[in-house]
């Protein structure tokens, strides 16, 4: 099972997963759908193991996170 962390922008992403990266916790950028009657499209990464660790990993970084989710 893989979870979310959405994030704020693509950019944002991209440095969360560069962070991750460096801890040796892979992650992939991956483009969140608009919702209908719930604003725009997001991004998020993909992450399929250490979430936790992935979190406590991000906040420490001021990278902040605007929701999770967990992908069957």
């Amino acid at each position: 099972m893989d979870n979310l962390i959405k994030l704020s922008s693509v950019t944002q992403a991209m440095k969360a997963r560069d962070i991750l990266r460096k801890h040796g916790i892979n992650s992939k950028v991956h483009r969140i759908p608009a919702v209908k009657g719930q604003g725009a499209c997001s991004y998020g990464l993909l992450i399929n193991k250490n979430l936790i660790k992935a979190v406590e990993i991000l906040r420490d970084n001021n990278i902040k996170i605007a929701g999770r989710a967990d992908i069957l």
